[in-house]
């Protein structure tokens, strides 16, 4: 039948099959994806509140959902254990989570065909570069804070993460020069073409040539920290630790020169014989959420492409009006201002008046808001891509459609199917999927310390009239290293405070108090 003579109820005869699968299809997707993210909408702002109980509440509602997206849940999961003092718990999901994303991150066909058909959130979350490289230490931290049996295999694995990346810095920017025409310049040094990628790092590391490098690496300048704390403990191992001390600069310099001047002391063995390191680590704010954002520039050179073609060609193609969603990262909730974190340091029966002459410098080795601006421009561009050819294959699978249909130009059937074809573009959106509860900083002050009994103080200032304190008890050994770790998510402590490494407990949040500055 001649489908330009359908009468109109035939017509909707025709495209109710494609209607309600459509309908259906939006409204699965809808309500599956709202219902988790509220519920993880609520989680984020309980842990931001220091209501860790309401947050564990609703990150599980947010599991029970049925396309909810369960790694990425049990990532915010892991740091809940972490601020409750679960550290066990937390490393054995950190170390799980670390290889179940290696995994997932492999290209998988039906994935990759579901998402040219929806939108990349049809590949299952593996998580964003530095993220991955998150996990890794994370699961190397909570192994510190716990009873520390893996804490030196970790500390070998990011030191190889740090060194593979490195070298692929090194044989890229190698590659660059190599295309330059460096041997033709007067430069004394070697030409790039005739440096290996170690042989380029080694002399990197050496001063002999200055690599820049991205704030997306600045994970791995707290790999690089954790690595020397903990090989530091070792006699044997001062060149490893060396090695790792020098790659903190590498992938940070601002805070290797920062902790330069802090005078912080020395790391394990490497102090002065009777004296051990205290590391005071503070995970501040929450790490950026990821928002959708339209690629105009792209999506008007689709609509000039398919007026084309529909001006052209047999059939018409549905008009460009959703534009090419792409995510980007945007802060969220407050971020404690740098330099708010108090801490000073005295023996055990000291008062509170002579600790505070002596407060420890603290300094960012990661900021994950800069972290991730760094992913956005490195991966924009691919992103785009990736929507683009999204948007051409369902403008393409439109165009065989009528094709093998015979459907008539300018018909009700083709009218239709335009409009089915930019609802289907409409559906896309971008992948803000993202770790939520990752710290939006990580602070670190170190100091040296005779061994013995000693009290820390925690502060929050920089706000208001109340400062808020915890004491710290800790024990410092003979070459060894303690830690300390405090969650900051909004403005005041959340959960326990954390001792690890030479001394282990853990400090109840009942300990905080407040105090009038």
């Amino acid at each position: 039948m001649d489908d330009s003579n359908c009468t109109v109820p035939q017509l909707f005869r025709r495209l109710r099959p494609w209607s309600l699968a459509a309908l259906g299809i939006v409204s699965c997707l809808n309500s599956g994806c709202q219902s988790w993210q509220k519920s993880h909408e609520s989680a984020i702002t309980n842990f931001g509140a220091g209501d860790l109980e309401l947050s564990k509440s609703a990150l599980t509602d947010s599991q029970k959902s049925l396309r909810a997206e369960k790694k990425l849940l049990e990532l915010d999961q892991a740091i809940l254990e972490l601020a409750s003092g679960d550290v066990r718990q937390a490393e054995g999901r950190f170390r799980n989570l670390r290889h179940e994303l290696e995994f997932l991150e492999q290209k998988d066909v039906t994935e990759q065909a579901s998402s040219m058909l929806m939108d990349s959130r049809a590949v299952a979350y593996s998580g964003r570069d530095f993220e991955r490289r998150m996990v890794l230490n994370m699961a190397l931290l909570t192994s510190v804070f716990g009873d520390g049996q893996d804490s030196f295999a970790y500390s070998l694995q990011v030191t190889e993460a740090a060194a593979n990346r490195r070298e692929a810095i090194a044989a890229k920017l190698n590659k660059d020069t190599s295309s330059s025409h460096l041997a033709e310049s007067h430069d004394t040094t070697l030409p790039a073409s005739n440096i290996s990628p170690a042989g380029f790092v080694a002399n990197v590391s050496q001063g002999s040539l200055a690599v820049p490098t991205s704030s997306l690496d600045q994970p791995l300048a707290l790999s690089s920290y954790l690595a020397a704390a903990v090989q530091s403990e070792s006699p044997t191992r001062h060149q490893e630790t060396e090695s790792a001390i020098t790659d903190i600069g590498y992938w940070n310099p601002t805070f290797l020169r920062h902790d330069k001047i802090s005078s912080g002391g020395e790391f394990g063995t490497r102090c002065e014989p009777g004296n051990g390191t205290l590391h005071v680590i503070a995970f501040v704010g929450k790490s950026p959420r990821w928002i959708s954002e339209s690629a105009e520039p792209t999506s008007a050179a689709l609509l000039i492409a398919d007026r084309i073609i529909s001006a052209t060609g047999k059939h018409t193609l549905p008009p460009t009006i959703a534009s090419v969603k792409i995510a980007k990262p945007e802060p969220a909730g407050y971020l404690l201002p740098a330099g708010s974190l108090r801490c000073v340091v005295g023996p055990s029966n000291s008062a509170p008046q002579q600790i505070a002459a002596s407060p420890l410098t603290f300094s960012t080795v990661v900021d994950m808001h800069e972290v991730a601006q760094a992913s956005y421009n490195e991966h924009r561009d691919q992103e785009i891509a990736a929507a683009i050819t999204r948007r051409v294959m369902k403008k393409g699978a439109v165009y065989v459609l009528k094709e093998t249909q015979n459907i008539h130009r300018n018909s009700l059937v083709d009218l239709g199917i335009n409009v089915a074809g930019i609802a289907w573009e409409a559906m896309e959106k971008a992948d803000t999927r993202s770790w939520r509860m990752l710290p939006g900083r990580i602070d670190i002050a170190r100091a040296e310390l005779p061994a013995g009994q000693w009290t820390t103080k925690l502060q929050i200032t920089g706000y208001g009239t109340t400062g808020h304190l915890s004491s710290v008890p800790i024990h410092i050994a003979d070459g060894r290293n303690t830690y300390i770790l405090c969650i900051i998510p909004e403005r005041d402590f959340t959960g326990n405070i954390l001792v690890g490494g030479a001394d282990n407990h853990i400090v109840p949040a009942s300990n905080v108090v407040s105090e009038t500055n």
